[in-house]
Parts: structure tokens; sequence; C-alpha cells
């Protein structure tokens, strides 16, 4: 499996050319860059000039498919067919100042990000499947619409989608409707939510409509709340399911994406680099990496961390020529 690695950046960026050897100690650099959080120039500084050219020279829909082709190849192998699917935005802070490619970091007020929209199956386990570029151009719905129909075309049968408050959108949720995916988004308290929230002692339901603009008409969709009160809390849903008070109990499986960026983390790859494209093609190394572990954890189960150190001394083995005996 640790191959696969190799021919991922072969495929994407076709360095095989440079010879085993040089190929083989880039893979090296680039994986223990990620184990120990560092920044690929720094273990490969005489290659990853070439490297970010190779990157800059290509685009982000040729890493897509290549990486498509891989999570296609992987799914059988895991047995995943229901399963729960969840989308959130990751950041990969930067000290750049402000541009078209960033977005205001959500947690750190004062730095800009690289954003990321992820999809990921939650449960039985997480395991990423695709993410994408997510700058302040681009429309959340138009790109959440896109993974959906990317995600429709996998091996799965999809059992729930969960979304966080920031997905409580009107179009999203008439789309996701339309198609009959099951979802369950947690709603920010507007107006006529703090309404139902009022009506609310312990647990209520309510049937709520929606309004959106697109091509200059107006779109009315209905979908379900469900209200929960827990002490002088209230924690809000909706769904196009059947309201219910273990369907809201659903919801906190979609910390299971939170616990999967934070793996995702350990294989963190650094870069100097302040070039969108970049930071996204070692995001979505870091993201087959875990794809990987998962099939090594089918027969012998390791920590992830171990993992990326036993694919990182595979590759430093390859290319070392030992001398000759005396």
């Amino acid at each position: 499996m640790s191959n696969i690695i190799r021919k991922f950046v072969n495929k994407t960026l076709s360095l095989s050319r440079m010879g085993e050897k040089w190929f083989n100690k880039l893979i090296e650099g680039i994986i223990e860059a990620g184990r120990t959080l560092s920044y690929v120039e720094t273990y490969n500084p005489n290659q990853s000039d070439l490297l970010h050219k190779e990157i800059k020279n290509s685009d982000k829909k040729h890493f897509m498919r290549q990486f498509e082709k891989f999570v296609r190849f992987a799914l059988p192998k895991l047995n995943l067919k229901d399963v729960k699917i969840a989308f959130d935005v990751t950041e990969n802070l930067t000290w750049s100042k402000k541009s078209r490619h960033t977005r205001a970091s959500v947690y750190e007020h004062q730095l800009q990000s690289f954003s990321f929209l992820s999809v990921s199956i939650i449960e039985p386990y997480f395991v990423p499947l695709m993410s994408v570029p997510y700058t302040m151009f681009d429309n959340l719905d138009n790109l959440v619409i896109d993974l959906v129909e990317y995600v429709k075309s996998l091996p799965l049968k999809i059992d729930l989608a969960l979304f966080d408050r920031g997905f409580y959108h009107a179009h999203l949720i008439d789309y996701l409707t339309k198609i009959n995916i099951p979802y369950l988004i947690f709603v920010p308290k507007t107006k006529a939510i703090k309404r139902y929230c009022e009506e609310t002692e312990s647990v209520k339901y309510f049937n709520h409509t929606m309004k959106y603009l697109k091509d200059k008409s107006s779109f009315y969709i209905r979908t379900n709340i469900m209200i929960r009160k827990v002490e002088d809390r209230y924690w809000c849903y909706a769904t196009n399911l059947p309201p219910c008070f273990s369907l809201m109990l659903e919801y906190k499986k979609r910390w299971n994406i939170e616990t999967g960026f934070r793996i995702h983390d350990e294989a963190g790859i650094k870069s100097k680099s302040s070039l969108l494209l970049i930071r996204f093609y070692y995001h979505l190394i870091g993201m087959l990496l875990i794809i990987l572990w998962r099939l090594q954890c089918q027969t012998n189960h390791v920590v992830f961390k171990k993992y990326l150190k036993d694919v990182q001394i595979f590759y430093s083995r390859i290319y070392v020529i030992y001398p000759p005996p005396l």
C-alpha cells in the first residue's frame, strides 16, 4: 500500500522522470515532513523548488481526479456501504496578506487561512472522501452540491448527511430534499427559530417554511425543525426526516469529522509557499495517508503516527545505497 503514495505523486506530477533514487527520496521527505509537522523545504531543500514548480503547472481538478480514482479503489477494500457522512470546512492558517484565494480565519481573526471544504464518512469510522478549495469568491452551496453529486456516484448508500450551522441555507436544503438525501443540520437562532424556542418547554417539532432567490425568482421550501431544551440552552436542528428525539441524538456523530481533522493534522505537511494550489496538494496527500492507514488497519492495526513512521522508513530504505561488504 505504501507504493500508492508514490503512484499518486507520479500521476499528478510525473516526477519519476528524475530517477528512482531522486523520486523516492522526495516521497520520503514529504512523509517525514507530515509526520513531524514540518516543512517539505526543510527535508528536501534541493527538491522542493522543482516539486512546487510542477504543482503550479498543474491544476486542482487534475489532483482531485487522481484522488477520486484512489477513493474508488479503496472503498471496496474497506467494505463500506451504508454510511453517515459529514461536511465541514477546515483551515490552513497563513501569515500571508489577504488575497482572493484566502478567507478570514474563523478561529484566529487576525490571520488569513486557506480553507478547504471536505466531505468524509463519519460512521462507521472516519474516511475522507474529497476536499475542494473554498475561497472568498466561492458559493458554499454550489460547492456542497458538487460534492454531494460526487458522493452519490461512489458505491455508497448515504443514511444521513450531517452539517453544522454554517450550512443552514434554503437553497441547499431544497436541493437535498429534491434528491432524497436525508440531512440533519444544526440551526442558528434566527428570529423565527427564537420564536420556536419560546414555545418549547422540553422537546418540540415545527414545520418551517424558508425562502430563497435564484435566477430572479423566489422559491419556498419546507423543513422540519426540532428543538430540544436542556436546562437554559436550546438545541435546534433541521431535517427532512420524520422528527423524533433519537434523530436529534444522531447529531453528536458529526463531531467525528472534527476528530478526523485532528488525525489529519498529525500529518500536517507545512509549506512556506503562499500559493493555494500547493497548500491544497499537501492537504490531499494528508487525506490520502489517512485512507492508506485505514486500509492498513484492516489487517494490522497501528496508531496513525506509527504508520507514518513505517512508511517513512520504507522509502528511506529504498533510496539508500549501502556500501558493498568488505
